[in-house]
């Protein structure tokens, strides 16, 4: 099996991705945002659990394990740890090849297991192999932990143990501060969400599409575990590791629900929440390091559909005057201003100013909408992409 070094030296990405966003920012902007979706960002940030330390405390616990970490912004208690480039990856003769999102996260270190395993050589354990993504690009090596005879009939575990990265970061689940629930690992652009939904103690809060639970922790810890947290999603597996996370973390308010946002509402019509987060699935192009990207424009415009159903779903559940939080992880504006346009047309909702406010306005849409929504962009921002609104619905 064949394979070739990253990083690819031009974008992978669809030409009609590359056509999208060369209308939307430009041929020389649009060739920017390809170039910084390819790579990390310089950090990898981690979001201080207060519940059971400060953030100062933190870095002092991290220096002790041999990690080197800087507070870099004390409003969301956030810490950062330098993304390096590792040691030259070296190539052996036996190739396994990981899907997409896993060989994306084998690039920062992440070891591989049996459910990110697309198909391998012939291997024994303990074996040194290279792993590439689904295009043969090499994203580390490593050794590993079983036999390829046993893939056929195993379904979960360890498949390779990363010891060459493409970038060099410590294994976060071995450390200490890590296993006494000290942070949780998040980028800066989804911290901003939380503190923007701003929960008080004593609300009823729901979250939708909460898994794995990054912002449902969140939450639970801007309140101090005294608010009534709803975490849904339509994932049990996604859900239990949610309140793995969550016992972790000290975490004990959150009231997690599998389904969809759909069959919540029939379960809980009555219900009118305080406050109501929706972060859906999207096209997650804002997402990085990104080795690739087939997404059309017909994914674009069904993903943002899906995303309306759920934003219909939330709607009956929000008290008059209360706030709704909307975010993504991409860059296209269906899925962005088009659907927080949908929400003022179709339901009345008044857009809200944002607390912290670290992007740049919106992209289309009237002069109040660009200047309260905000965009976190790859190239400018050294951050994945993201999309933040904030809303409330009227009295």
């Amino acid at each position: 099996m064949d394979s070739i070094s990253y990083p690819p030296d031009k974008a992978q990405f669809s030409e009609e991705l590359k056509q999208y966003f060369t209308k939307l920012f430009g041929a020389t902007r649009s060739h920017q945002l390809a170039v910084a979706l390819r790579q990390p960002g310089s950090f990898f940030y981690l979001r201080t659990n207060t519940l059971r330390t400060t953030t100062k405390e933190l870095v002092t616990q991290l220096q002790t394990e041999n990690i080197s970490a800087v507070i870099v912004d004390p409003e969301l208690n956030a810490v950062a740890l330098s993304i390096l480039p590792g040691a030259p990856v070296p190539k052996y003769n036996k190739i396994v090849v990981a899907d997409k999102a896993s060989s994306e996260n084998v690039l920062l270190g992440s070891h591989l297991y049996r459910p990110g395993v697309i198909r391998a050589d012939r291997f024994f354990e303990g074996d040194e192999v290279t792993v590439v993504n689904p295009r043969g690009y090499i994203v580390g090596s490593g050794n590993v932990q079983t036999n390829s005879s046993q893939l056929p009939t195993q379904k979960q575990g360890l498949v390779v143990k990363i010891t060459n990265p493409f970038y060099s970061l410590p294994s976060m689940a071995d450390l200490i501060a890590y296993q006494d629930g000290l942070f949780y690992s998040q980028s800066l652009s989804a911290m901003l969400v939380a503190p923007i939904l701003d929960p008080q103690r004593g609300e009823t809060i729901i979250d939708f599409c909460a898994a794995p639970g990054g912002k449902s922790t969140h939450i639970a810890q801007l309140t101090k575990n005294q608010c009534h947290l709803f975490s849904v999603d339509r994932s049990k597996k996604r859900i239990k590791r949610l309140m793995t996370e969550s016992e972790r973390l000290g975490i004990t308010c959150i009231k997690p629900f599998v389904g969809r946002a759909k069959e919540f509402v029939e379960q809980h019509p009555q219900m009118q929440a305080d406050r109501v987060l929706v972060d859906p699935p999207c096209t997650a192009l804002g997402v990085r390091p990104k080795l690739y990207d087939e997404t059309t424009i017909a994914r674009i415009q069904s993903t943002a559909s899906y995303q309306r159903m759920i934003l219909e779903s939330a709607v009956p559940l929000l008290r008059p005057g209360g706030i709704l939080v909307y975010s993504t992880c991409t860059l296209t504006v269906e899925e962005n201003e088009h659907n927080i346009q949908y929400l003022i047309d179709s339901h009345g909702f008044k857009l809200e100013p944002q607390t912290p406010y670290k992007g740049m306005q919106g992209l289309v849409g009237s002069p109040r909408l660009k200047q309260y929504v905000q965009r976190i962009y790859p190239d400018l921002h050294d951050l994945p992409g993201y999309f933040i609104a904030k809303l409330r619905k009227p009295e």
